[in-house]
């Protein structure tokens, strides 16, 4: 990348930086939701950003400094770009269909595949079962939790066959005999349009099937998966670190060791996080799960500290403080959550 380039790209994380600053609060009052903050960071074309023959670690940077304001839009984003990431890996088909529409942020992409990474980890089968049609799939059960399900929204889902196989399938949100579940409430992340839904013989057709060899592909997007989770992790952990840095004076030195150690685990986590970002295909799985698992605990304990430091301004529901405090409250029970991650990581012990 040029230095011209990366001026470029520096100027336009600055500006999708104030624009998700300037609506947080808003966000997570429950005025709006994160469709418009995909849309702009779409207009900005930040969604592709190092998936056309760049690096990961452009996207990287992306979402670490759109979770530095809110970690509900950097989650949004995330699950964005894995749907994005599924498509750019579909029949060409079906890149076709959805790929410029995802990219642009013209449609918004949910992504269903933890359920998968769960699965072939040996924790649980897949909800979803597909029977074969004489032009596709006919789909029936449970997605127990996604996020971005907007109605107009593209699911990418992976189900099983009868035969014990799985697949990789994309449908839109709307299409008959899907039912979008009430949204529970949730803490500081209830733009993001998290909830449940239910196939009913869900027809797919041939042209929509992302592939049929399940494990194969979860192989090929696992890396990108957990890094990408990781940067919002960085992203919120670097905020609450700089709003702790400025508060450790009088009382606040009674936290000074803490907030060092702090600083170093931080420092630690997103060093590694863009040197594994720069050739993901060759991270060890378990060097890639611990980044994850230390990347919730960094941004739980960040953020704790900074709402310490705080006292009862950080105490107060509508400071951003009390946000983010609420936000990472999510990290440790997102899939994959800290005990699927410890036990997968039990595994290489």
């Amino acid at each position: 990348m040029t230095a011209a380039m990366e001026r470029t790209d520096e100027q336009q994380r600055r500006t999708i930086a104030e624009f998700v600053r300037d609506r947080a609060a808003a966000l997570d009052r429950g005025e709006t939701d994160t469709r418009i903050d995909l849309a702009r960071i779409g207009e900005l074309g930040l969604l592709t950003a190092g998936l056309d023959g760049g690096e990961l670690r452009e996207m990287v940077a992306v979402i670490e400094d759109i979770a530095a304001e809110s970690l509900a839009v950097g989650f949004s984003l995330w699950a964005q770009r894995m749907a994005l990431e599924y498509i750019d890996r579909a029949p060409a088909a079906l890149r076709a269909k959805f790929r410029d529409d995802l990219g642009t942020g013209r449609r918004v992409g949910v992504t269903a595949m933890a359920a998968a990474l769960k699965h072939l980890a040996g924790l649980g089968d897949l909800s979803l079962v597909a029977e074969r049609t004489d032009d596709g799939l006919e789909v029936s059960g449970p997605i127990h939790w996604a996020s971005n399900v907007f109605d107009d929204a593209l699911i990418v889902f992976p189900a099983r066959g009868e035969d014990g196989s799985g697949v990789v399938a994309a449908v839109r949100a709307d299409t008959p005999g899907i039912r979008i579940n009430p949204r529970p409430d949730l803490l500081a992340l209830g733009a993001t349009a998290s909830t449940s839904l239910t196939f009913d013989r869900v027809h797919v057709p041939d042209d929509q099937i992302v592939t049929h060899d399940l494990r194969s592909f979860c192989g090929t997007i696992r890396p990108t998966f957990l890094l990408l989770q990781t940067s919002f992790c960085v992203g919120i952990s670097r905020t609450a670190l700089d709003e702790s840095g400025s508060r450790i004076t009088g009382l606040g030195a009674q936290f000074a060791d803490e907030y060092r150690a702090l600083q170093k685990r931080y420092g630690n986590l997103r060093d590694r996080l863009h040197e594994y970002a720069d050739a993901p295909a060759s991270v060890e799985p378990a060097d890639l799960l611990r980044l994850r698992l230390d990347g919730s605990l960094v941004a739980v304990d960040a953020t704790r500290l900074e709402s310490t430091l705080r006292g009862g301004a950080g105490y107060a529901s509508a400071s951003a403080t009390n946000r983010r405090f609420r936000e990472a409250a999510f990290l440790p029970i997102q899939s994959p959550s800290e005990g699927q991650l410890r036990w997968e990581l039990s595994q290489y012990e």
